[in-house]
């Protein structure tokens, strides 16, 4: 809801300093934002997915011993 001239005045006084991309275009993070309205910004627990397949129908009890497999792994290293 602010004005480009806005923006670019807050980032020269360094109010609201702008990131830059590789061709010098200003952009701002979500924490900027969140910082902006007054959110303090929350480090968010990263994600972790496993993945498990089979080729064909045959192999298919082959894929339940792979999902076992990365439970217990995930288990083990306290991946939920």
């Amino acid at each position: 809801g602010k004005s480009v001239k806005t923006l670019q005045r807050w980032d020269a006084e360094g109010i609201l300093v702008a990131c830059r991309n590789p061709k010098n275009r200003r952009y701002y993070t979500h924490d900027q934002y969140l910082e902006y309205i007054g959110i303090k910004a929350t480090e968010e627990k990263s994600s972790v997915v496993v993945y498990s397949r089979v080729s064909s129908v045959a192999q298919k009890p082959d894929l339940v011993n792979q999902v076992a497999a990365l439970e217990t792994f995930c288990t083990a290293n306290g991946y939920a």
